[in-house]
């Protein structure tokens, strides 16, 4: 509110500045021509000094019906209409009243109307109101068009919060389920391993509960959650789980989405280690490649051929794709592959200075 007034306020100063400034323009410009053509006197001076006054207090008087009206939620061509309208009144209102005034000074000039005269102020004086009116409307529709353009950027801003909180509630049960699985396999079987795996638990719980608020992480942030998730799920599956994290050093203090590297290996330890009998090995990197950051999560597996099948990429993948598209104006693209070694790798290149 306190900003609102504060804008108000300074665009009533600029407004007086630019009436002001232009109608006194007005004035120099016409004395001038009155000097060049040899016709100045006192009278004229003061006589021109009026008409500035009133046409300053009309064209007031226009910006105050207009700034009273519903006329900028009329159609472009309405508004086009009430202005062209507005401009041959004002044209002819203008030298009226100046008449009048000059008559109500001295009884002896005469009014007229039809004369030839007066015919030249009119044309004389729809110039002057012809480029306030195109400056004035103009100016009108830049300031409507700019607060239109910053109220979309704040319900575009308001709808990007609001999908992410979405994102990010589906993504924290989703995570929290695999883990408390994996504890509860521990508790009857290895009462130390199940300690070891609750007070890893929390700590991957303190990280989300803190990053998850943040629309950006560090690298070496994000690597310190998914080594404590790794080390979870090396409980849980003993030897049939291997992992590797290898994370370039130039990018720790680089930041990305919350939850990349935690998704990738997520999802590798559900669609890949946990449906093979022996188990396997992930890796996970992350190294820069020119100016992007380029992503690889590895894990021992097949890749499922069928179209249906490989659409099937479970809520963290899909929501991670959501929140890269939400992040940055070109959504990098995530890549899932087949290795010939009989490994799976998901890849993805980052920025890495980020868009948004």
């Amino acid at each position: 509110m306190q900003h609102f007034r504060i804008d108000k306020v300074s665009r009533k100063k600029l407004y007086w500045i630019f009436q002001a400034c232009g109608w006194l323009a007005m004035l120099f410009y016409e004395l001038i021509n009155y000097i060049g053509l040899g016709f100045f006197n006192i009278r004229d001076f003061l006589s021109l000094m009026a008409l500035t006054v009133i046409a300053m207090l009309y064209t007031h008087l226009y910006r105050f019906i207009i700034n009273q009206s519903n006329f900028f939620l009329q159609t472009y061509l309405m508004q086009f209409f009430w202005m062209l309208v507005s401009w041959l009144a004002l044209s002819v209102i203008i030298p009226l009243t100046g008449s009048l005034f000059l008559y109500f000074v001295d009884h002896k000039y005469k009014i007229g109307l039809l004369t030839l005269n007066f015919f030249m102020n009119v044309i004389n004086w729809s110039r002057y109101l012809a480029v306030w009116l195109l400056m004035y409307h103009i100016s009108k529709f830049l300031y409507h068009k700019a607060r239109a353009d910053v109220k979309q950027l704040h319900t575009a801003l308001e709808l990007q919060t609001a999908q992410l909180e979405i994102l990010r509630l589906q993504l924290n049960p989703h995570f929290l389920f695999n883990a408390l699985n994996s504890i509860r396999s521990l508790i009857i079987t290895d009462g130390e391993q199940a300690r070891t795996a609750t007070t890893l638990l929390s700590q991957l719980l303190r990280h989300t509960l803190n990053y998850e608020k943040q629309r950006f992480i560090s690298i070496q942030q994000e690597s310190e959650i998914v080594k404590d998730y790794l080390a979870l799920e090396k409980i849980r599956f003993e030897e049939r789980l291997e992992y590797f994290v290898d994370i370039d050093p130039e990018l720790f203090e680089v930041t990305v989405p919350p939850s990349i590297l935690l998704t990738l290996a997520e999802n590798a330890i559900k669609h890949g280690i946990s449906k093979l009998v022996k188990g396997g090995v992930i890796v996970v990197e992350v190294k820069k490649i020119g100016e992007e950051i380029y992503i690889m999560v590895t894990n021992t597996g097949q890749l499922r051929e069928t179209h249906e099948e490989m659409g099937r990429q479970g809520i963290g993948i899909t929501n991670l794709n959501k929140r890269l598209k939400l992040f940055y104006e070109t959504a990098p693209e995530l890549r899932l592959e087949q290795l010939s070694s009989g490994r799976v790798a998901a890849t993805i290149r980052l920025p890495i200075e980020h868009a948004n």
